[in-house]
């Protein structure tokens, strides 16, 4: 190719010649997947256009999936030229405190997903140590071969300082599971919100009206905000008054140890007779609930009915099979997956958090009022 010539116009448009002319170049240096491509400045002075021409050149070709564009980093060339998969062939990172039952199937999904898309899945695990987690974000964001990192949070409570600083620079970045109110983040999470109200509206529906709501820690927890937005929501569409006594905040394990938390718990349900169902934010909540009723005669459902949120273990193998939300952890991975390569392909878009539905689960735990039609 004569590096020389430069471009002018005529019948095609200037960046449409120039992206002619980069498939020409690519061929010529035989270069491989991978591979990087001259910058948007090196290109312009090549052909003597402008930046701007020279971007909307690249741009053109990473939408056709020639080649992958990094930011801040600069565009290589994708698997496939010509044909490309979604994400170029750049590795993907999924940075999480731990593998659980939960995390580890959100994690397959997005290794399964990663394949579909020809990207592999680098993954780093910081046993649940916030310094370790911030270690690994930064190290993962900064090695050549990763082109996005998907956040597991879990429980914490504020954003990462090391994934605020990547997003307000432009780094592909998702957070799954969570999200935080401090920066809009794209993430990929499910609908507490909706799943609650469901909840909550199917348990008047069997004829309660007196419904507590037994959560942890609330404060800086969106998840569990939302939970709890979605409980009173259902009550005030059904024409049922709060009662701010009805709501009981757990202590966060391993804040209380075991025996007393079943004694706290066992005196807010022992305070309210009149309530006939709660609704704990999260199945274990609900699981230590049903065992303290049971270990001190309190017939469940019988007199008092118990629902929980997840679908964990803990909600099919309790003493008594509890209703749940069911929040499927497979589509969050696949999601975040598809997300990410969104943000990669397409950096000057910034693509809208993601929300998927959840199903009510009934089982055991729930009994309809037999006073109530």
């Amino acid at each position: 190719m004569d590096a020389g010539k430069k471009l002018v116009k005529g019948p095609l448009v200037l960046y449409e010649q120039m992206r002619l002319k980069i498939i020409e170049m690519i061929a010529e240096r035989r270069l491989q997947p991978h591979d990087p491509l001259p910058s948007e400045v090196e290109l312009a002075a090549l052909f003597g256009v402008s930046t701007r021409t020279s971007k909307e050149a690249l741009t053109a070709l990473a939408k056709e999936g020639v080649v992958y564009r990094l930011p801040r980093r600069g565009t290589f060339l994708a698997e496939q030229p010509g044909v490309g998969g979604a994400g170029g062939g750049a590795k993907l990172a999924v940075v999480l405190p731990a593998i659980d039952d939960y995390a580890g199937k959100i994690v397959e999904a997005a290794i399964l997903a990663g394949k579909r898309h020809g990207v592999e899945i680098a993954l780093h695990i910081s046993g649940g140590v916030p310094e370790t987690e911030e270690e690994m974000i930064k190290e993962a964001a900064s090695a050549q071969e990763i082109g996005g990192v998907i956040w597991f949070p879990g429980n914490r409570k504020a954003c990462s300082h090391e994934v605020l600083r990547l997003h307000l620079s432009s780094f592909p970045i998702v957070i799954v599971d969570r999200a935080f109110r401090e920066i809009d983040i794209p993430s990929v999470s499910h609908d507490h919100y909706q799943g609650a109200y469901d909840l909550t509206s199917w348990l008047i529906g069997q004829g309660h009206s007196q419904i507590g709501f037994i959560t942890e820690d609330i404060e800086g927890i969106m998840s569990r905000e939302e939970r709890y937005h979605g409980y009173l929501q259902a009550l005030l569409d059904c024409g049922i008054p709060f009662s701010r006594s009805l709501s009981y905040i757990c202590a966060d394990a391993p804040e209380a140890d075991e025996a007393r938390r079943q004694k706290d718990l066992l005196a807010f349900v022992l305070a309210h007779p009149e309530m006939s169902a709660v609704f704990c934010a999260n199945d274990l909540l609900a699981n230590l609930t049903i065992n303290t009723c049971v270990r001190h005669g309190i017939d469940v459902p019988g007199r008092l009915s118990v629902a929980g949120f997840t679908d964990s273990a803990a909600a099919q193998r309790s003493v008594v099979p509890i209703t749940t939300v069911r929040k499927p952890p497979e589509p969050l991975g696949e999601a975040a997956v598809e997300l990410l390569l969104q943000r990669m392909q397409h950096p000057e878009r910034m693509p809208p958090s993601v929300k998927q539905p959840t199903t009510l689960v009934v089982r055991e735990s729930v009994s309809r009022r037999a006073d109530k039609p």
